[in-house]
This record gives C-alpha cells, structure tokens and sequence, in this order.
C-alpha cells in the first residue's frame, strides 16, 4: 500500500468517525431535548385532566351541598368536604358567598384561623361567572397549588363556592407519569439513531443534503404517527373519563340519601343508564377502530353478500327508532346485487351511516335508502337524510376521529364520534369510495362505491 493509499484510508477513517461521532452527540441532545419537551408537554396535560376532574367534581359536590343556615348544615358540609377528599384525592374547600371558610377537607377544625376567601382569584371568578380557575401558592400550606371551583346559588340569594385543589409538583408527576414513557422512548431513539449514522457513515461519497433530507423526512413521519398516537390515547382518556365521572358522581350522590325522593331517584338512575350505554357503545367502536388498524380484522375474500336483505335486516333493526321520531325509512333497492366481502362490516356500515341519520333528522322527516348496481359493473350504495345538514368548513373532517358536528345532539343520543370514522375504515377494507354532498338545513347524502367483483 502505498504512502498516499495509507493516508487516505486514514482520512476516511478519520471523516467516518468524526461524522459517527459528531452524529451521536447530536442525536443524543436531540433525544434529550426531545425527552424534556414531551415531559412537560405529558406534565402540562396531566395537569389540563386533572383541572377538568376537579371541575367535574366540583359541578357534582355542588349539587349535593345543603343550603347554609339550615340545621346541620355545618358538619353536613364537613362531611361532604371529607367524603369527596377521600374519594378523589383532592383537597375540598366549601365558602360562602362571603368569603368565610365552611368546611375544608385538610384543616378540618381549624378552619377558624383561615384567612377569608373574599380576594382569593378563583374565588372571584366563581361569584362572577360560576366558574373559577387559579395556579398559585397556598396562602394556608405554602407550595404550588391549582385550583377550580363552581358556584351554587339558593332561593333567596344566599350563595356557596365550592373548591377543590391540587397541589403541584412537577417533579413527582413527571417521575410518576411521564419518566418510564420518556425514557423509553429516548432509549429507542438512541439505538435507532446509532444505527442509522453507523449505517450512513459507511456511505461517504453520498451527498450530505440527502441524508439530510431523509433524516428529516423520517424525524416528520415519526412526529406525526406520534401525535396521532397521542391524540387517539388523549381522545379516548376523555370520553371514557367524562361518563365514568358521571356514573360515579351520581352513584354517590344517590348513596348519600339523594335516592329516596323518587323522581330524583328515576332520574339520576336515568342518567347513569344512558351513560353507561355510551361508555359500553364508546368501547366497541374503539375495538373496531383497534382491530381494522391493526391488521387483525381481515376481510374474507370468498364472502357473498346479498345487498338487499343486508340493508333490509339493518332497517328493520332500526325500524322502532325512526318510529318513535315519527322517520319513514324508505327503500329503493334492486333484487339481485350481491357484493364480495364480510357481511357483518357491511351491515355495520349501513347502521352506522342509517342511524346517523335518523340521529341528525328532524321529527317527521325522510331517510332514502338506495342500491343500485351502476353500468360499469360497481354497486352504488347512498343513504340521504333531510337532517340539520353539514357546512362546507366541516365536510373535510367528518370521517375524523372524534368530530361531531352538532357535539351537542351526538351526546344527547349517545354518540361516540367514531361512526364515520368505522365507515372510512370498512370502505376502505372493500377497496370502496366514499362520498358526502351536504348542504345546511337540507340534508345530506353519502355515497358508498363498491368496485366491481
């Protein structure tokens, strides 16, 4: 080897470990700086979940709470600060409108050495609007605290403010709740960085802007596969959390003597029964969602579905909840079309497209069911409504997970958001097309194209 052949080779050498090295320190600040950004990114909405549990709570106590003056009041409201406190974990604080301490779940008989609440920021909120919000130090325990509270009226004008708090400390949540995830994923990053300047190093005569450009192209994939992953876990948490809140607040107030007036009774037993529903209906089209993106729902490839009787057996189920809102379902539907594909999601697509819109109808409207098999050989498949209808602004998300377009009626009828979003995903496991044309306070239609066999 010659002289100049030996100081080559070690320049190589010299330029492939300096880019191995210089690429793992960078990787390696990266995932670090990354690491400390999604803990206080998993920190701030452990915090923004826990301001609306309190919240939640704090609507629920609200509501238990007895008029002041009454007799008994006062160990009644002692009660009910320490039952709430031992149950959720938060510190409960009752006040009245004057800003005098009621009852507080951790200084129990010492609330007469509290100072008066009349200035306290969530407090003033509370009196104001009905809601109250505030991070601060606690003028009573010291530390950094956070706090909701909701306001009750009573016939006659006297008021009480009901409070919970938490206090705050960053470094135990983000040690309990964001660490494990956090270091996981930085070790992960790590290996796969490593590996991947070991593997490019190698290609020196590549140019740089290339991988560059790959690299970023990667790091922007991983970034959106992530959020989507952390929007669906964060979408989820929240629809269970708020039935389950509900369901137990209710349960508990109906335990603390609220169950023996019968109409309280038959309605909050009401309440439970159609939260419940939700919940149950909210984790089966997660399953489904689960089990289609995973790969374990696989679309037999000799199924035969007859179109008609499917989408007859679909009506007829919901047949007894358009008549109770007075919707005539009509059909137009030739005899012989049959479809390859699993009958099951194929019932499951018209139901959900078929109660979607007997839920967004008026009393006394029409729903259209058509099937007809087009000249080129596919089966067109529609459903239209002549419901509130969709704006053009929404259109584009309405297969989205967790979009309603009208949030207030989809809960009421126990909607889970996920309908059209299942939809999507059927149709595309028949390789089908589909389509919404809407138009506000008309209706809407959407369109399934199914290819030809």
């Amino acid at each position: 080897m010659t002289i100049w052949a030996k100081i080559t080779e070690r320049l190589r050498s010299s330029i492939r470990t300096h880019i191995l090295v210089y690429s793992v320190i960078i990787i390696l600040i990266s995932v670090a700086v990354t690491s400390l950004v999604s803990v206080q990114a998993m920190v701030n909405n452990y915090l923004s979940e826990k301001r609306s549990e309190m919240k939640a709570i704090g609507i629920l106590l609200s509501e238990a709470v007895v008029r002041p003056g009454e007799p008994g009041s006062g160990e009644s409201l002692k009660a009910l600060a320490y039952y709430y406190s031992g149950v959720t974990g938060f510190r409960v604080t009752i006040i009245d409108g004057d800003g005098e301490v009621l009852a507080d779940s951790r200084s129990g008989e010492n609330i007469v050495y509290m100072e008066n609440h009349r200035s306290r920021e969530e407090f003033v909120q509370a009196l104001s609007s009905g809601y109250g919000s505030a991070t601060r130090k606690s003028e009573s325990f010291g530390g950094l605290y956070i706090y909701e509270a909701v306001k009750r009226g009573f016939p006659g004008g006297d008021v009480l403010v009901v409070r919970l708090s938490m206090e705050v400390d960053r470094t135990r949540i983000a040690s309990e709740h964001a660490g494990f995830i956090a270091g996981f994923s930085a070790l992960i990053g790590i290996v796969l960085g490593t590996l991947i300047a070991v593997l490019y190093t190698r290609r020196l005569m590549r140019p740089i802007r290339e991988l560059e450009s790959h690299l970023a192209e990667t790091l922007e994939l991983n970034k959106k596969a992530e959020n989507i992953r952390k929007d669906f876990v964060a979408n989820v948490t929240h629809e269970l959390k708020t039935p389950l809140t509900s369901i137990s607040g209710f349960a508990e107030t109906l335990q603390d003597g609220a169950g023996e007036k019968p109409e309280v009774r038959n309605r909050f037993l009401a309440i439970i029964s159609l939260e419940a529903e939700r919940l149950s209906r909210l984790i089966d089209d997660t399953l489904i969602i689960s089990d289609i993106e995973s790969g374990r729902d696989h679309m037999p490839l000799d199924g035969d579905i007859d179109v008609k009787k499917a989408i007859e057996d679909v009506l007829g189920s919901l047949k007894p909840q358009a008549e109770n809102r007075n919707i005539e379902l009509c059909l137009e539907l030739q005899y012989e079309i049959h479809i390859g594909g699993d009958e099951g999601r194929f019932k499951q697509l018209i139901l959900n497209l078929a109660e979607n819109a007997i839920k967004y109808s008026e009393d006394g409207k029409t729903v259209l069911v058509k099937a007809m098999k087009e000249s080129d050989g596919c089966v067109c498949v529609s459903i239209r409504d002549e419901g509130i209808g969709i704006s053009e602004e929404d259109l584009p998300h309405v297969f989205e997970r967790f979009y309603r377009v009208d949030t207030s009626r989809s809960r009421e009828s126990g909607g889970t958001g996920l309908g059209l979003a299942i939809v999507k995903h059927i149709a595309t496991l028949f390789d089908a097309t589909l389509e919404v044309e809407s138009k506000l306070g008309v209706g809407s239609t959407f369109t399934i194209r199914f290819p030809k066999d």
